[in-house]
């Protein structure tokens, strides 16, 4: 009784931890709830801030990187002076062009200026209209000219286009060289043009959405506008709204007509120029992300409450159903008293079982499942049910044979036993009904810590009870050993069950050798004749060594270690060790294979 009380407060101490995280989720989804607005906003401006830093890197990072290319290039003795006299200067020269598509990199144009600053060779069509201009007064060729150095400019403007030009000197060299190369003479420059649009279509576009925010970028020295959405003005109109600050800042204030905006910059180094990227977000247009999480967040707690509230509603539907149970079951319990049906442990099982005769299971069982053992006169389930008795589980019978001459045959002095019979026998309890069965091994399998049951001659049982009501109540066992640390064992005789009502019990239980029955194909003639010597021997309790196997089969020692370690690895012998002498036992598997 205490057990049941034990178990019927467990149950009631999940349903009441139900409730309480139930409390608990609701509480911290509303206040959640009602502080998302700022958890998105801080959100939203720690995400734009590492965009706007990683932009800002990136476009710095291109620049840096076709300097760096440039100058690899012009290292190469391929910009000799022989290479600069087959140049054609009235047109884009195939031999730069070739150049230019070798490289992998980030150059998107190639120019090559002589040393008097007329440029003399392109790698497009695109830009056949610089041949033949003269930019010797240009800060990208005397820079370079005078310092052996490489120049990034500033802005440069062509028309309406807005560009970076790179450029690195040459010298006449007819091998690789470091750089700078002041030994040889100074041949010209090579040029690369970095278009701005270029870079926003690259960097700035993968996180500018027009609908929900905007950008600038600016020169800090010159306070000129470089690159802007069409939604903002010039960056000299809406300076004074923007924090003075020299490094990066992440700021919400009052911007504009936009009201509260989220406003992020970075900065770049651009030859000697410094710019600054700066991203504005008005809060007003993020208010359908805050909705859109805010509803998430609604679904996900009303899920959650639905599914909590689901799952006490079933712990309630299934202490009430215990709890009904239990009250039919009440008199059960005084049957199994009457019946003197006892839950005891074989404690000195191990010794019972070697004064007893000889049995062998190799296998043992896991709790918590229902095995199927199909035989006819084997004693299998037997020796699965005598192995887990002397692992110290609390065991019950249900028999077709004399529960005494079962006593008697393995030494048991504690296990309980039922005789399936009809016949009414003085001090042995007797059932055949599926019903009444069934609440003698409930009771049983509620009130032990450990136990295991079994229900010798299933097929006897099915000829006593309708086959429907017998196959539910082995769910209903199945379901309870899942449970408890119970193992059920079926027997039955496969031969005397119809196929359809066998499929169906098999599809309830563990067939627990019917996987290795398709192993005897495997083996030759010799080893199942040495298989079935080993078990006549074994029946007579008599002792089976290699010598046996070696004289009987007159086959030679290295051929008979070698049929017995096969035989033992597929797990149809055991080796008994005493001392230096080796006896061979059959297992229950093995047995199988030679029926």
């Amino acid at each position: 009784m205490n057990v049941k009380l034990g178990k019927t407060g467990k149950l009631l101490i999940v349903i009441l931890v139900s409730l309480i995280i139930l409390a608990i989720v609701i509480s911290v989804n509303f206040l959640s709830f009602s502080n998302i607005g700022n958890l998105i906003i801080n959100q939203i401006r720690g995400k734009q801030m590492i965009e706007t830093e990683y932009v800002a890197n990136q476009m710095e990072t291109h620049i840096l990187q076709v300097k760096n290319e440039l100058v690899t290039l012009s290292k190469f003795p391929t910009m000799d002076n022989s290479y600069i006299n087959k140049s054609n200067i009235n047109k884009c020269s195939e031999d730069i062009t070739l150049l230019h598509e070798g490289i992998v990199g980030k150059i998107n144009s190639l120019l090559r200026v002589d040393k008097e600053g007329f440029v003399v060779e392109c790698s497009s069509q695109d830009f056949s209209n610089y041949i033949g201009i003269n930019i010797k007064n240009k800060d990208y060729f005397k820079i370079p000219k005078e310092t052996n150095e490489p120049f990034v400019s500033g802005i440069v403007r062509q028309g309406s286009s807005k560009q970076i030009i790179v450029s690195a000197p040459l010298f006449e060299t007819t091998e690789y060289t470091p750089y700078p190369n002041f030994a040889g003479e100074f041949q010209g420059v090579l040029l690369s043009i970095i278009d701005v649009n270029m870079l926003y279509n690259l960097y700035i576009n993968s996180v500018i959405n027009p609908s929900n925010n905007f950008f600038l970028l600016v020169s800090l020295s010159t306070d000129e506008t470089i690159l802007k959405s069409p939604a903002i003005g010039n960056y000299s109109e809406i300076k004074k709204y923007i924090p003075e600050k020299t490094i990066g800042f992440n700021t919400i204030i009052e911007f504009n007509d936009n009201g509260k905006t989220i406003i992020t910059s970075s900065e770049m180094i651009v030859g000697s120029d410094t710019w600054r990227l700066i991203i504005f977000t008005p809060l007003k247009n993020i208010g359908k992300e805050i909705t859109t999480v805010q509803n998430s967040l609604l679904f996900t707690l009303g899920f959650v409450i639905i599914i909590v509230i689901v799952i006490l509603l079933f712990l309630i539907s299934l202490y009430k159903s215990q709890q009904e149970t239990k009250e039919k079951l009440d008199y059960t319990l005084v049957t199994l008293e009457k019946l003197g049906i006892k839950i005891e442990i074989e404690k000195d099982s191990e010794k019972s079982a070697e004064k007893g005769v000889f049995s062998q299971a190799d296998i043992i069982l896991n709790p918590r499942t229902l095995y199927l053992i199909k035989e006819d006169e084997e004693n299998t389930a037997h020796e699965l049910f005598i192995s887990t008795l002397n692992r110290g589980f609390a065991g019950l019978g249900i028999v077709r044979d004399d529960p005494r001459k079962i006593k008697l045959k393995y030494n048991l002095q504690r296990t309980s036993f039922i005789w399936l019979t009809n016949i009414k026998v003085q001090g042995i309890p007797c059932e055949t009904n599926i019903d009444s069965l069934f609440k003698l091994i409930y009771e049983f399998i509620e009130k032990s810590k450990k136990s295991v049951v079994l229900i010798d001659r299933l097929d006897y049982i099915l000829t006593e009870n309708n086959f429907d009501i017998v196959l539910k109540k082995i769910h209903a066992l199945k379901d309870l050993v899942f449970t408890h640390e119970s193992i059920i064992i079926l027997s039955l005789n496969p031969d005397i069950v119809d196929e359809q009502k066998l499929k169906a019990i098999q599809s309830e239980a563990i067939d627990l050798y019917g996987k290795h029955l398709a192993q005897g194909a495997e083996l030759t003639e010799i080893e199942l004749s040495a298989l079935r010597f080993i078990n006549e021997n074994n029946i007579y309790n008599r002792l089976v060594s290699y010598k046996d196997i070696t004289e009987k089969f007159n086959i030679t020692k290295p051929t008979t270690r070698v049929k017995i370690a096969k035989l033992q690895n597929m797990g149809l012998l055991q080796i008994d060790q005493k001392g230096r002498f080796k006896s061979l036992k059959i297992t229950s598997t093995g047995r199988k294979i030679i029926r």
